[in-house]
């Protein structure tokens, strides 16, 4: 009688077990932290602050992230891919990344507080005041080189740090939000964002520089990386990456401009919910992006363990989410609680096509299919963002939660063969192989499996075309691994 319970219990344990989901399940208990940070800080932020401002501040991040992920330039797809063949060569490659992003940052920043004030009335509250403006160009830059330190610790293979630092960030928003409440009534909760990076960005480099990159197993290789390999790869992944970021990023602006900023409140507090169930997905997605680029014929066997792990923690999440949308809401208030509850219930059911398309995405990557993700992305950006701006005139907030929930349908809908083919051993690994660089159509390398090895937050974009091709497929030599050891 106990035999076959046990021997679930067995497999499922086996399953967590897996070095292949390690760093899937750690960044999973990040996203977990995070965003119960993010859930308690506007829930604290509803309680301090009135709607009007909450809305209005809201965006304002929502602009920052936009216009900080235009300008990282897709380096944060690059680090990861190619600082384990950097070798000596890698912190000169992870400054140049934070110095283009800083670079393209202040451009980019400097435009949008220039002609948003000009451009829509909800945005005359930055256009008046000099130091807000200024504070928000500095902190594009800042923020650019906090997204990236994530990306070159995935690369360094010290990605266990990032739980840490987000951790840490979390707690010093949440802290500078009730002190900001009392000094800054206007603009506290934009400044609790920003004023954490002051110390978190200068440590957390200040480990990369004069640390891991010295105890990285590559430290003493040379460099088998050409500038124009790194510059080609991260151009071909770049209007991809954008158009998936700007549906996240735009909706709560259309939101702004068509609703106000009281109904922006609500969405972006529904919406920083739910955010955390669909990371869940993406940090999955990026363990197979690794796992699949080193060993193209574990794709069926990838694929199949990924889209039940993805439903196995996504499904549940979002009912909860679904069925419990008012008691979890009345954290924020009664206000929230009472006109919120649809909109979280059908942002929380719009989850499960979006984690299907992470899973296209990355297929789409690992078999060098950049296009045709790129296409796929294009289709949803106009779906949910042409869909947004039409249906919240006639259904408010709910309008937005619907384009977006159906413009993810029906794009996974329509690319639902390719992942069928999949997991069912259709794909070609062969051709999957040719289109990763360096990648060897054989066991996963060692260092694939290297001691402190997780998968990073952004998985990098793979190149229908091998950029690099010479390094050894076999992972760091012995002595490398053990030098890497002792730096832990």
């Amino acid at each position: 009688m106990l035999t076959r319970p046990r021997r679930i219990g067995s497999r499922a344990l086996a399953g967590i077990r897996d070095p292949t989901y390690r760093g899937s399940y750690a960044l999973v208990i990040n996203t977990a932290g995070t965003t119960a940070f993010g859930v308690a800080y506007w829930a604290v932020a509803a309680r301090l602050y009135d709607r009007q401002l909450l809305g209005r501040s809201a965006a304002l991040v929502s602009a920052l992230i936009l216009v900080s992920s235009l300008a990282q330039l897709n380096v944060g797809n690059a680090l990861p891919r190619f600082l384990p063949q950097a070798g000596q060569s890698a912190g000169r490659l992870i400054a140049y990344g934070y110095g283009a992003s800083s670079a393209a940052a202040l451009a980019i920043a400097t435009a949008f507080v220039t002609v948003a004030p000009r451009l829509s009335g909800q945005w005359h509250f930055l256009g008046r005041s000099a130091a807000l403006a200024a504070a928000f160009v500095g902190a594009a830059i800042v923020w650019g080189v906090f997204a990236l330190e994530d990306a070159a610790l995935t690369g360094l293979r010290r990605a266990t740090i990032i739980p840490l630092e987000n951790t840490a960030y979390g707690a010093s928003k949440l802290l500078l939000l009730v002190v900001g409440a009392a000094l800054l009534p206007s603009t506290g909760i934009f400044f609790s964002w920003i004023v954490p990076l002051a110390v978190i960005v200068p440590a957390i480099n200040w480990l990369i520089f004069r640390r891991y990159l010295r105890c990285s197993w590559t430290a003493a290789q040379a460099s088998v990386l050409r500038g124009r390999e790194v510059v080609r790869f991260a151009s071909v992944d770049y209007l991809g990456t954008l158009l998936g970021q700007a549906c996240g990023n735009l909706l709560p602006l259309v939101i702004l401009s068509v609703l106000g900023a009281a109904a922006n409140a609500s969405f972006f507090v529904a919406w920083t919910i739910v955010s955390g169930l669909a990371l869940v997905a993406t940090n999955f997605a990026t363990s197979m992006l690794v796992e699949g680029a080193a060993a193209p014929h574990r794709l069926t066997e990838l694929t199949r363990g990924v889209l039940a792990r993805c439903a196995l923690a996504v499904a549940p999440g979002a009912a909860v989410l679904a069925l419990a949308a008012r008691p979890i809401l009345s954290i924020y208030g009664v206000g929230y609680a009472a006109h919120t509850s649809s909109l979280l219930a059908l942002l929380a059911a719009a989850a499960l096509p979006n984690s299907f398309l992470q899973v296209t995405f990355t297929l789409d990557r690992i078999t060098g299919r950049v296009g045709r993700a790129t296409w796929s992305r294009l289709a949803l950006a106009v779906l949910v963002l042409g869909g947004g701006w039409a249906l919240t005139k006639h259904l408010g907030v709910d309008g937005a939660a619907l384009a977006w929930g159906g413009g993810n349908l029906v794009v996974a809908v329509a690319r639902s063969p390719a992942v069928f083919s999949a997991a069912r051993g259709a794909a070609d690994p062969v051709a999957a192989a040719g289109a990763v660089p360096g990648a060897a159509a054989g066991p996963a390398p060692g260092a694939a499996r290297a001691p402190g090895d997780v998968a990073g937050t952004r998985g990098p974009g793979q190149h229908r075309r091998p950029a690099v091709g010479r390094h050894r497929a076999g992972g760091p030599p012995a002595a490398h691994r053990e030098g890497a050891r002792a730096c832990h």
